[in-house]
């Protein structure tokens, strides 16, 4: 098995924006990096790296890439490929979060939908926490209208199949450092869990939520006795909390509400 994810080579985002942040500050998430171009401001291999362009500015293709790059320049594979893809169009992006960051975050989203990562536990698991970020970045800064609810349901389903293919097929060494940074441990013995937030501001972003959330609740609990809907609030907008548990014994992954 390839081993691309980078644990010892943390980024940090501030959860309550979504943005890269330095190291050591408060409240700062450290996920890990990927290949040559997996994680944020994480580019040929380094943070802060140059990225090789036509001379347009325009991404290369795989192939060029490759062909024209340095070992830290090359693709690793078609995740690590469609990362470069997005860090070409962020660059010239600055720091702020403008409609064409969020423009290359919701391509990227569809790209990651089109992937099939099950090539590699690890492809598998980077993706659905890229496609994740990615939808968090949206909703956090009010842009998640740019994906319509079909792909935002797409987008869910497909990123959970992964992180079950993942969690189903890595190593378990490495199940146990994935579980110890991606999840918490509960109190329940053997169960994990990721907490996360969903904020709505209108009537039609509640719409939005219901569809997903359920449709995921859906795809995951079809046929169980646990298949009931999920609480989201609706009609009322807000702030909803979920969780995703993993049993590490049944290898049995849930979404919850609260």
């Amino acid at each position: 098995m390839m081993t691309y994810i980078h644990w010892d080579k943390p980024f940090f985002v501030d959860p309550s924006t979504g943005e890269v942040v330095p190291s050591g500050t408060e409240g700062a998430v450290g996920l890990p990096t990927y290949a040559n171009y997996g994680g944020g401001d994480y580019s040929s291999g380094e943070f802060g790296g140059q990225l090789l362009t036509k001379s347009s500015g325009k991404p290369l293709s795989q192939e060029k890439l490759t062909e024209l790059g340095s070992d830290s320049q090359d693709p690793l594979d078609l995740l690590d490929y469609l990362f470069y893809r997005h860090d070409v169009a962020s660059s010239d992006v600055g720091e702020a979060y403008t409609q064409e960051q969020a423009k290359a975050d919701a391509r990227l989203v569809k790209s990651l939908i089109k992937l099939d990562a099950s090539y590699d536990p690890e492809a598998s698991l980077y993706a659905a926490g890229a496609t994740f970020t990615m939808l968090g970045r949206l909703a956090l800064h009010d842009q998640i209208d740019l994906l319509p609810p079909k792909v935002l349901v797409a987008a869910t389903q497909d990123a959970v199949s992964d992180i079950q293919h993942a969690l189903e097929n890595l190593p378990q060494q490495e199940l146990v450092v994935a579980l110890g940074s991606l999840f918490e441990p509960t109190s329940e013995l053997g169960v994990f869990e990721f907490k996360f937030d969903i904020t709505t501001t209108s009537p039609e972003q509640e719409v939005i939520e219901r569809t997903v959330v359920n449709a995921l609740n859906v795809f995951l609990d079809s046929g169980e006795p646990e298949d009931v809907p999920v609480d989201t609030g609706f009609p009322v907008p807000g702030v909803s909390e979920y969780r995703l548990t993993f049993n590490l014994f049944t290898h049995d992954l849930d979404f919850l509400s609260g």
